[in-house]
């Protein structure tokens, strides 16, 4: 069994960081798919770890933090959770908050709900039938389209639950779309 760590991962205008979930304050937006792969390579060899993006089950697991309901604290959309059109934030439907804005999952991790999407590993597949058991990734070389988790700021309250998924052309920028990387322990 692989023991992970997530942290939270954003780039932009050229400018590679890594930014724990402790320790990030500003948010680095409009990524597409590959510059986020390409950091997580160019950090696994710059520190020596292996760092990669989350598979579609892994980051559904975090953001859970191990409930069943439809958002990490339950399942009715409560006032400060999350940054949502709708949640009921400061930044509701107008831009992305600071990391820390919103108490952490039961994991410790910020902003699993809202906020902006995250590109995980998996090419998009509309069901879970042919999943692998394992949690890997599921992936293709001409892969269309990948995986977005979490939602984001300018999407409503039931885009931003545990479970929602979208699909993205992996070449799209976004001022609505980051990544969080796994960091293999």
């Amino acid at each position: 069994m692989i023991r992970l760590a997530l942290v939270r991962c954003l780039v932009g205008s050229g400018i590679q960081r890594l930014l724990s979930a402790s320790t990030i304050k500003d948010r680095l937006v409009d990524g597409s798919f590959a510059p986020e792969v390409a950091y997580t390579e160019w950090l696994s060899r710059k520190t020596r770890h292996t760092y990669r993006l989350p598979t579609d089950a892994e980051w559904e697991y975090a953001a859970r933090a191990g409930t069943l309901s439809r958002f990490w604290w339950g399942d009715e959309v409560d006032v400060a959770r999350a940054n949502c059109e709708g949640c009921g934030s400061l930044w509701d439907g107008d831009r992305t908050a600071r990391v820390g804005r919103f108490p952490p999952n039961p994991f410790g991790l910020y902003d699993t709900a809202g906020n902006v999407f995250e590109w995980v590993a998996d090419c998009y597949h509309s069901s879970f039938a042919d999943a692998p058991a394992d949690g890997t990734a599921v992936d293709k070389p001409s892969c269309g389209k990948r995986v977005i988790r979490g939602g984001a700021w300018s999407f409503p309250p039931g885009e931003v639950r545990s479970a929602n998924r979208w699909r993205d052309f992996p070449a799209r920028h976004s001022d609505d779309t980051g990544f969080r990387v796994v960091r293999e322990l």
